[in-house]
């Protein structure tokens, strides 16, 4: 290349590529009888690393084949739905993008020239050596032909031809000439006149491009104005030599390819008119090459260019010597990116390459053709479909050299529309790929890599749930048994396959890989497989596994999975499991845990740790079993205890807190527990418990020396004086001996303690300092053997002496406190007595029930009675007041109301005597006299006969009243 700048790394530099007769048929829509060759653009370097061909080729059979066998093709164009082909022989044909033949129709006499179709692909456009332009409808009768009587090189029908019926064309006449029907006729309009030959039009929405000597023209129809020319440069060999190649890539930007240059002309907008803004041309690429331009076009960012020859080809057009060589090279397609790097470059062996010249050939672009854009590459015998390799080409192109790890990714990017294959990802469906990806893990597993087997089969697999599906995970789960690599795709396999498949991987990871193992039988659902079978499976391997604590908690899991509440609280209480006791008693599963104490009690000691008897006693555990006793034995919970016998004593303390008379039938066994794990408390227990046996206490205080237990045991049993000489001799503790010796109350415990002190002087201070107000100390003074020194005596009998004298002031103040007491209350008595009793007129007699009239009698107890119903005749007729009534009533017979004060004082006074001479007969209130009575005799029913004997009341000693009305 003269100006272009070749890349090291290009694409595919193919050179020359197999040729297209070799065997590789494709059928392509035509009988059977019919082949395609299907080619790629590939080259086999040994010496560096083979690099993949951009595009894809593929010679057109069908009808083309047969057709081109009897004619020759002269043009070519391209839409995204058919083809349409001008021959030499004049005929105009369209085929679908597969060759295969839709319409043929022979428009011309001569070579047909150049081919147009309209925007909407209704109406063709041809232009022959015999001077016509024929306008065909593809889908009507309707035909325009034109005789310009010139031959016609090129033809553009109008976009928009079915409503402006018109078109442009140009020939050996050199002018460029718009025909147009219109309502009032059809015409031709000039547009242009050249020097030489109109070779090429290209058409695109108001916008005409044609090449002639001159250079390029741009016309605007819109403003009937000629745009822009861009000259032919400098040096180009004659114009018709090379024809130019037109191509517009939009509205606004024309491809330009004129003999070894390549031209991107590229209209600006400038300042508007009425018909909006002029356009201006620019030029914003150019080079030029060392090969013949016989077609241009452009794949995505790159230009894609037909070529034909090289510097010697152009040297002879330059020298206007070209003929037919027939020794001439292949066409080469070749890409060139926006650096002018060239990319990649194809040599394209067409039929009878050796005899064609460069405008023998053709290359026409068709967007969408399909699944994608395509281009179609012409010569006179042949007709290839140039498309861009899809995924499926790249796929292949991978796997036929082995690489399957790049090919599994693209096609993945693609599925996830990434990369540069995105837009071609339906071209490999799901099933292919988990071919090409099984495939692929097999050549891993007979390599031995078998991790990345697993990856591979875990991506490409499918997990729809159908049958293929399930066949597929089982056959590369039994593969991987086969390899002793369950671990490896263990954990994504799918659900729905069969039990044994799910029951196989867990026994092959039980022993493997506890973990993993672990994992799966959590996140498997129940009906995958036999959790039955399984636990049991895990029982056997708990205690020779390294790690038992997963193997527990697994089996923890899947007992609660069978509803076992007793097998699984066994493992939760084992793994100290949060929120296990919740549990039990939120779902009431004390039943599940009565043989579980010891368990219970590790879990306080997990929960709690280094604790105090009060903090044990109150962990959840204990409380458990101590709040449920009806459901937990205590019998029961003490059996399974008896192994550890701390567990024990914290549960028989728990349950003394709670119940003393729970732990009756365990109170021996409770001694000997205090006994061995909290002495301090064995004499707390002693006391408030009378469940235990007193010898047996007394045995195990004895055999650990616990001399004050002993002492309040012996107390119990009765035998103070050996309990004292405990205290005496073994404690040697004084205050205890007086301590035990006043709690006994028992004068012989005194007479010991008096007597054993007598000659040890610390006992006898003790007992002056101490007990000198309960024992007589005069009488222990006596006692002292003569001579006997006594250090502290003369402190102790100065407390003793200040002891005394304090009791006596203590004793006197209290009497007169007692004595201000009796006198204060007893003028409150006199002065509640002296007060006058109210009667109510409703009030009864308690005796006769009859309304209180006449004389009463009341007593202090509140109770009033008629005189009759209380006193004795004698007594009644002796204490009447006979003055006093004559006194106190009147003629009339009714009591004085109003009277002289010296009247009412006599009736008082008399009233006062009366009562006078019926206290000296010691009256009694009947009701309160008969209340005494009934108390007198419950008491007598609990009295021994001597009690009874002693506390009976003689009758002599009862008021004479009360005795009398007894």
């Amino acid at each position: 290349m003269a100006d272009a700048m070749l890349s090291d790394e290009s694409a595919a530099d193919a050179g020359s590529l197999a040729s297209l007769d070799t065997p590789d048929v494709e059928e392509t829509g035509a009988p059977a009888t019919e082949s395609e060759l299907e080619y790629d653009s590939e080259e086999e370097d040994s010496e560096e690393e083979e690099d993949e061909p951009a595009l894809r080729y593929k010679r057109l059979g069908g009808s083309v084949a047969g057709l081109l066998e009897k004619d020759t093709a002269s043009t070519l164009r391209a839409c995204s739905r058919f083809l349409v082909l001008g021959t030499h022989w004049g005929n105009v044909v369209v085929i679908d993008i597969e060759g295969n033949l839709i319409k043929q129709w022979r428009a011309h006499s001569a070579t047909v020239n150049s081919v147009s179709v309209d925007l909407d692909n209704e109406y063709v456009a041809s232009a022959g050596d015999d001077g016509r332009v024929v306008v065909h409808g593809l889908y009507s009768d309707d035909i325009t032909i034109v005789d310009y009587s010139r031959p016609v090189k090129a033809v553009a029908i109008d976009p928009q031809f079915a409503r402006r019926r018109r078109f442009v064309c140009g020939g050996t006449a050199g002018q460029v000439i718009m025909y147009e029907k219109k309502w009032y006729g059809k015409g031709d309009t000039i547009l242009f006149t050249s020097a030489g030959p109109i070779l090429s039009i290209q058409w695109v929405d108001s916008l005409v491009a044609w090449a002639c000597d001159e250079g390029v023209q741009v016309y605007d129809v819109a403003r009937a104005m000629r745009i822009t020319q861009v000259a032919r440069p400098e040096g180009s060999p004659r114009a018709d030599l090379f024809t130019c190649r037109l191509q517009w890539r939009d509205s606004r930007t024309l491809d330009v390819g004129w003999a070894d240059f390549v031209q991107v002309v590229v209209l600006r907008e400038g300042a508007p008119d009425a018909l909006g803004p002029l356009l201006y041309a620019e030029i914003s690429v150019l080079f030029r090459t060392d090969f013949v331009v016989c077609g241009l076009a452009m794949h995505r960012s790159q230009f894609l260019v037909l070529t034909y020859g090289d510097h010697n080809t152009l040297d002879q057009g330059r020298a206007e010597s070209q003929g037919r060589d027939r020794n001439a090279q292949p066409p080469e397609l070749r890409v060139i990116n926006r650096n002018i790097e060239e990319m990649s470059s194809d040599a394209l062996p067409l039929d009878g390459y050796s005899l064609l010249q460069p405008n023998d050939y053709m290359l026409a672009y068709a967007p969408g053709a399909g699944d994608a854009d395509a281009w179609f590459i012409l010569s006179p015998k042949q007709l290839v479909a140039v498309r861009p390799r899809g995924l499926a080409d790249h796929v292949q192109w991978l796997t036929e050299r082995g690489n399957y790890r790049q090919a599994l990714a693209d096609i993945e990017d693609a599925y996830a529309e990434r990369g540069a294959w995105a837009m071609y990802r339906d071209q490999v469906r799901e099933p292919e790929y988990g071919a090409i990806g099984q495939h692929y893990a097999q050549l891993l597993m007979d390599s031995g890599d078998l991790a990345e087997a697993a990856q591979v089969c875990l991506r490409v697999l499918p997990r729809d749930g159908g049958a293929q599906s399930v066949a597929a995970w089982e056959a590369w789960i039994f593969a991987f048994a086969e390899a002793n690599a369950l671990q490896l795709i263990a954990p994504n396999i799918p659900l729905g396959l069969s039990s044994t498949v799910y029951e196989m991987v867990l026994a092959f990871l039980l022993t493997s890989d506890i973990a993993q193992f672990k994992a799966l039988v959590f996140a498997w659902p129940a009906p995958l497989f036999n959790a039955l079978s399984v636990a049991l499976a895990v029982e056997d391997q708990v205690e020779k596994s390294g790690d038992p604590g997963a193997l527990r908690e697994t089996l923890a899991f899947l007992y609660d999975r069978l509803n076992q509440p007793a097998k699984s609280l066994r493992y939760h209480l084992e793994l100290y499991a949060a929120g296990v006791l919740d549990r039990i008693r939120r779902e009431n599963l004390f039943d599940a845990v009565r043989d579980k104490a010891e368990l219970l009690m590790r879990y306080d000691d997990h929960a709690l740790g280094e604790a105090s008897l009060r903090e044990r006693c109150a962990g959840a555990g204990v409380l458990l079993l101590t709040d449920n006793t009806d459901a937990i034995p205590c019998a029961s919970v003490v059996k399974q205890l008896v192994a550890s016998p701390e567990h024990l004593h914290v549960y028989l303390h728990a349950l003394l807190a709670r119940d003393a008379h729970l732990g009756a039938p365990f109170a021996d066994l409770q001694v000997e527990l205090y006994a061995e794990y909290d002495s301090d408390r064995l004499l707390d227990f002693l006391r408030i418990s009378t469940y235990y046996s007193f010898d047996r206490a007394l045995e195990i205080c004895e055999e650990r020396g616990l001399v004050p237990e002993m002492v309040f045991v012996l107390g119990r049993m009765g035998d103070n004086h050996r309990a004292l000489m405990l205290i005496i001799e073994r404690l040697r503790d004084v205050p205890r001996a007086i301590e035990f010796a006043r709690e006994q109350n028992d004068p012989e415990l005194w007479s010991d303690l008096m007597v054993y002190s007598r000659d040890k002087p610390e006992f006898i201070v003790g007992l002056l300092e101490l007990g000198g107000t309960l024992t007589r100390p005069t009488k222990l003074l006596r006692s002292m053997p003569g001579g006997l020194s006594v250090p502290g005596i003369r402190r102790a009998l100065t407390r003793v002496l200040h002891d005394y004298h304090l009791q006596v002031e203590l004793c006197t103040d209290c009497k007169h406190v007692l004595d201000a007491d009796c006198e204060l209350l007893s003028d409150g008595l006199r002065t509640v007595q002296h007060q006058g009793l109210a009667l109510d007129a409703e009030q009864t007699c308690l005796v006769c029930q009859a309304s209180l009239a006449g004389d009463v009698l009341a007593f202090w107890c509140g109770h009033v009675f008629h005189d009759h119903c209380v006193l004795h005749p004698d007594v009644l007729r002796k204490t009447m007041l006979r003055g006093a009534s004559d006194l106190a009533l009147g003629k009339s017979g009714s009591r004085l109301l109003h009277g002289s004060i010296d009247q009412r004082r006599m009736l008082t006074q008399s009233k006062l005597d009366r009562t006078m001479l019926i206290r000296q007969y010691h009256p009694a209130c009947p009701v309160c006299a008969e209340y005494d009575q009934k108390k007198m005799a419950q008491m007598h029913t609990g009295w021994s006969a001597g009690e009874r004997k002693d506390n009976e009341p003689a009758n002599e000693l009862l008021p004479p009243m009360q005795a009398l009305l007894i």
